[in-house]
């Protein structure tokens, strides 16, 4: 369903030199020269948890609605693309594959559900813990309502109206491997169509609800291939022949991740005092030594216990309390990448939230609640000393199988750089500023960025902040943060 103009009428000489390119590129960039290609493609997961999982930090449904970002079952996604051709574009089909090019198996690792021939059974993985992607309530029976559960936009403006969605599953038999049967081919149509200009920008993003969504696969990555059409016919079926093809003939990248778990209490408690200082104050906790450019790993399923060791991990009025993560992104996407987070701000089961510090950054302040996150330098981590030189400098500066962890070409956003610091207990004045919007939680907000260049083992390192004020509820606190990766093709 992904049709590439021919090249052959470029020519015998032509011909020649691109089979000499083919050896040596992506798959997916053989056909773009031979198509007028939809370039600075990028598709935003509401949440890049895998397609099992739905719940907070706590384990409850209740607070991980669709469209959240520790939902992976019932997600939304923002395609966004620059077109290349002046056209009036009346369809867009977007395949989900496990390749960028070739045979189509629709991605997932599920067993049991599928159509036959099943998928493998994998005795490796946990035997609950599998998902296929599957695009549901986009089908034209179930009458997605345009300008509500999706929208069509160009250059901002909503054009909508007029649009219509349907699904199929379309995945190539001759593909070696076993097959879904999922709904992985989505088409939106409009048999008047919308004009569009070379160089314009298209969204179409899917919104999700109870009833309308996209399930996440289990794990690993997946391709998505795009192509806009110049003609539309009855059902939603969008025509196959390349003459009808606009634009196209190109993919956008994603993959699965899991959510960083942090989880504190707020015990009973009471104080009275009378004095003329505050000694709000901080002191920094022991590095961590990091590693190479290998993976980041994940501990403990990525959980982490925020406030006192000695008392069960509690938050406490006159101390700050620091936790702190990693992420890493690599992509070859020319056009740089954005990675956003999503979560709530920490919360218990019966509604009380610590206060989220909002969108401006500000310094910890231990008795005023605060849950917020920022940067902090993944470079100013400690090293194994087997690595170093015996010269202060380490091998870090002359072995290339290492590098020094740091952003390179993503730069942060402002109100989320300087996390670095003190952060908050008696004695010394805190100076590590941080921000955190829990309507994230479904409006993911951009925290690094670069559209310039590809992302070449971009390493962040994320520092957590927990106070409590006096009057902050008892309770177990808990929060699930998700962090999103946009590269742009």
């Amino acid at each position: 369903m992904s049709t590439y103009k021919s090249i052959a009428r470029r020519g015998s000489l032509l011909g020649t030199a691109f089979a000499l390119v083919v050896a040596t590129v992506p798959s997916s960039m053989v056909f773009a020269d031979a198509l007028n290609p939809l370039t600075e493609r990028s598709l935003l997961l509401s949440s890049s948890a895998p397609g099992y999982k739905d719940t907070d930090g706590s384990g409850n449904a209740t607070f991980a609605p669709p469209g959240s970002g520790p939902n992976g079952v019932k997600t939304g996604e923002t395609f966004t693309f620059k077109v290349s051709s002046t056209a009036t574009v009346k369809g867009f089909s977007l395949q989900y594959c496990t390749e960028a090019a070739g045979n189509c198996q629709a991605p997932g690792n599920n067993t049991g559900d599928a159509r036959v021939p099943d998928r493998e059974t994998n005795a490796t993985a946990k035997p609950n813990e599998r998902s296929d992607l599957d695009v549901v309530g986009f089908d034209s029976a179930s009458s997605a309502v345009a300008g509500t559960d999706f929208e069509i936009l160009v250059d901002g403006v909503d054009q909508s109206t007029g649009w219509t969605t349907d699904t199929a599953n379309v995945e190539d038999d001759a593909h070696s491997g076993a097959l879904s049967g999922k709904q992985n081919f989505v088409r939106v149509v409009n048999a008047t169509g919308t004009a569009i200009n070379a160089n314009q920008v298209v969204t179409v993003k899917f919104n999700a609800s109870a009833s309308k969504y996209i399930t996440n696969p289990g794990e690993g990555s997946f391709f998505v291939k795009i192509n806009t059409y110049s003609d539309e016919t009855a059902a939603g079926q969008l025509p196959t022949t390349e003459n009808n093809i606009i634009d196209g003939g190109v993919t956008v990248a994603n993959v699965m991740t899991d959510s960083i778990h942090i989880t504190t209490k707020v015990l009973e408690t009471m104080s009275f005092s009378v004095g003329t200082e505050n000694r709000d104050t901080v002191d920094l906790t022991s590095p961590t030594v990091h590693g190479t450019c290998d993976p980041i790993l994940q501990i403990n399923d990525n959980r982490l216990d925020l406030g006192n060791p000695d008392a069960e991990f509690s938050l406490e009025t006159d101390t700050a309390w620091d936790v702190f993560s990693y992420w890493r992104l690599s992509s070859n996407s020319s056009g740089g990448a954005t990675v956003y987070y999503s979560g709530n701000t920490l919360a218990n089961t019966v509604g009380d939230e610590i206060a989220e510090v909002g969108a401006t950054e500000t310094v910890s302040t231990p008795g005023t609640e605060q849950f917020g996150l920022g940067f902090v330098d993944p470079s100013a981590d400690t090293f194994d000393t087997e690595l170093d030189d015996g010269a202060g400098g380490g091998l870090f500066n002359t072995d290339p199988r290492y590098r020094v962890p740091g952003l390179y070409t993503l730069n942060m956003e402002t109100n989320y750089d300087e996390a670095d610091g003190d952060k908050g207990e008696p004695g010394t004045p805190a100076t590590a500023k941080f921000a955190f919007e829990k309507i994230s939680n479904t409006e993911p907000k951009v925290i690094a960025q670069d559209n310039d260049d590809v992302i070449s083992c971009s390493t962040a390192k994320m520092r957590y902040i927990g106070n409590i004020g006096a009057d902050t509820p008892a309770g177990v606190y808990t929060t699930k943060i998700n962090y999103l990766a946009a590269p742009q093709y």
